[in-house]
């Protein structure tokens, strides 16, 4: 029964050719329908008209022999007793008799089809009115009104066949058409039981197809739709679905769409799941994290209500974590609730001009006051806005920034003094002035001066790093040419230059530059002087300008060594060489750093270009300037 069921099986269809095939065929079968009850009632209209057609002429018959008989009447009546009016009567009827006989012989040849019978009525209806008119005229020439009218004989037999003859005629025709009639009649009854016949299977078979395409579109579309139904409800029970329809309409492309959202569905669900693991995970080894980290580590809502406080935080401000969560940020810094509640001291901490780490005043909980430096981020997490503060405590880097200023005013006072003390006595030694010394103490005292003019140098250099750290560094920035500058520096290496046998190179300029020309000078004396230092003999040092467009660039390019790659990043650090163990003896480490925060401060930028191999090694050390 099956595979005789996939035999006949109808083809798979769309909703749409469903939806035509359910208004074609209806509309078609009607059509159909409609053109045969419309032949039927063609024909049924023919029928009739021939039935009035034939009535008709019958009636023209009977009205013929009825005006035939009143005209002989009136005939008979005018020979009896004469007059004018019987005379007219009499004319009167001829005159109707041959108007009806032409009248019913186009009928009967137009209309009926029958040109014979007409033609034979013509015949027998001018043989009567002749043979008529024929009798009539020998009375009216008779004198006598009395006559009989058997007075002539011969007249009268002719009249009488004649008349004889046309009354068999309209016999004959009337009997022909009544015959007629009466099929017709037969007809017009079986052409309305045939139309109600029509009428009825018509209706029939409307309601029939109605029900088999009716059948036929919803004997899969509710099943395939009761189908999405079910797998729509198992897929907010989070059930497996039904298979995927096997049918290729738009149910079908439905069907295979829902199969292939709800696999999408649930594979992000399954990532879904494992992300939300992953975050938990993540969040647990966060936790952990910040729980071990070793700096104080809060988290607040976006009111500033602290949520979160790790171990840390809890050993800085002696806090334990179920005291201090709950409780408002502020109560962790000195006169944080000067400028407003916690909302306010949030932003002031995240604004623009809070990007990097605010130093603080922290208040712990038996009020000791701790240097803090304080960093605030604000980030999104599942439960809203949260904020997350780091405050680090610098208390030790304050202390040593104390003991940095004390050995820099130690270093001041308690150094240099003495230091240019003993520089002045062993001068004076030296100039004769407490008497003649040998050669070998001479030595001896020129060794010293020079490890005490190093260790001067040294001091100096110290004192100026303090200043350029601490910003006490006043600089009288003014408009300077640049070709001054250079001028100045030059004066001051030239001896240096020809002791080292290195030739200075200038190129001029009429640049100008904001800068404080005694600093500026310096950096580039520093820079020349280093040239020098490590410049081959009988090479040549070259001083160059450029504009930059909003900034002016001064380089001092050599012949040396040059600095290694990795070392030109740290190069202008304190301290920094690029060949400590060679270098050493040149230097302490700290002109380039002074010469980087001297133009620094000008708004400037310095660096170096280096090359190390090749057949032209070498320097070029540059620093910019804004243009006046």
């Amino acid at each position: 029964m099956n595979q005789r069921a996939q035999k006949i099986r109808l083809p798979q269809l769309k909703l749409a050719h469903k939806g035509i095939i359910i208004v074609v065929i209806p509309l078609l079968v009607q059509a159909g329908c409609y053109l045969e009850l419309k032949r039927q009632l063609a024909a049924s209209e023919a029928r009739t008209k021939q039935a009035e057609l034939r009535r008709e002429i019958v009636s023209r018959v009977n009205a013929l022999f009825l005006n035939g008989f009143y005209a002989f009447n009136s005939l008979v009546t005018f020979n009896t007793y004469g007059g004018d009016v019987r005379s007219r009567s009499r004319d009167q009827y001829l005159m109707m008799v041959k108007t009806q006989i032409d009248e019913l012989a186009v009928r009967l040849e137009r209309d009926a089809n029958e040109p014979m019978t007409a033609e034979s009525l013509r015949a027998d209806g001018k043989a009567f009115t002749r043979a008529f008119e024929a009798w009539n005229s020998k009375i009216d020439r008779s004198d006598n009104q009395a006559l009989s009218l058997l007075a002539n004989v011969k007249a009268n037999d002719r009249f009488k066949n004649a008349s004889i003859r046309f009354l068999m005629r309209l016999r004959e025709v009337g009997e022909s058409q009544q015959a007629k009639l009466a099929p017709e009649s037969s007809h017009e009854h079986d052409t309305r039981t045939e139309l109600q016949r029509s009428l009825d299977v018509t209706v029939s078979l409307s309601a029939f197809i109605a029900i088999l395409l009716g059948i036929f579109f919803l004997r899969g579309t509710v099943s395939q739709l009761s189908v999405l139904k079910s797998n729509a409800a198992r897929f907010a029970r989070k059930e497996f679905l039904h298979a995927p329809l096997s049918v290729k309409d738009e149910i079908g492309e439905v069907d295979k769409v829902f199969h292939e959202m709800a696999d999408a569905l649930t594979a992000a669900q399954v990532k879904e799941h494992e992300m939300l693991d992953q975050l938990q995970s993540g969040k647990d080894r966060l936790d952990r994290v910040i729980e071990n980290i070793p700096i104080a580590v809060v988290v607040t809502d976006e009111k500033g209500t602290v949520q979160s406080f790790n171990s840390s935080a809890e050993k800085t401000f002696l806090y334990k974590r179920d005291d201090i969560q709950g409780k408002s940020l502020t109560k962790l810094f000195a006169n944080a609730d000067q400028n407003g509640g916690a909302v306010e001291f949030l932003n002031s901490l995240t604004g623009a001009e809070s990007v990097q780490s605010l130093q603080m005043e922290a208040m712990s909980a038996e009020k000791e006051m701790i240097p803090a430096e304080v960093s605030v981020t604000r980030f999104d997490s599942p439960e809203g806005v949260r904020y997350l503060a780091t405050i680090k405590d610098i208390s030790e880097r304050f202390r040593l920034e104390q003991l940095k200023r004390d050995f820099y005013a130690m270093v001041s006072h308690d150094i240099r003094t003495p230091l240019s003390s003993i520089n002045g006595i062993l001068q004076l030694v030296q100039a004769g002035r407490y008497g003649d010394i040998p050669d070998e103490v001479d030595d001896k005292l020129n060794i010293a001066e020079k490890n005490v003019d190093k260790l001067l140098e040294l001091v100096s250099k110290l004192l100026e790093i303090e200043k350029l750290e601490s910003g006490n560094l006043d600089l009288s920035i003014a408009r300077v040419k640049l070709s001054e500058i250079i001028s100045q520096s030059m004066e001051t290496t030239h001896q240096f230059a020809e002791a080292h046998k290195v030739q200075l190179q200038v190129q001029k300029t009429d640049l100008t530059a904001n800068a404080d020309s005694l600093y500026i000078g310096n950096v580039l004396t520093n820079l020349i002087s280093n040239a020098i230092k490590f410049s081959p003999q009988n090479e040549k040092v070259v001083i160059e300008t450029k504009d930059l467009g909003e900034f002016a660039e001064i380089s001092v390019t050599d012949k040396g060594p040059g600095v290694p790659l990795r070392q030109q990043s740290q190069i202008f650090e304190k301290y920094r060489q690029a060949k400590p163990a060679q270098d050493r003896a040149k230097g302490f480490g700290l002109g380039l750093a002074i010469c980087k925060s001297i133009v620094e401060l000008h708004g400037g930028a310095i660096g170096v270009e280096s090359q190390t191999e090749g057949e032209n090694p070498g320097s070029r050390f540059w620093f910019r300037l804004p243009k006046a």
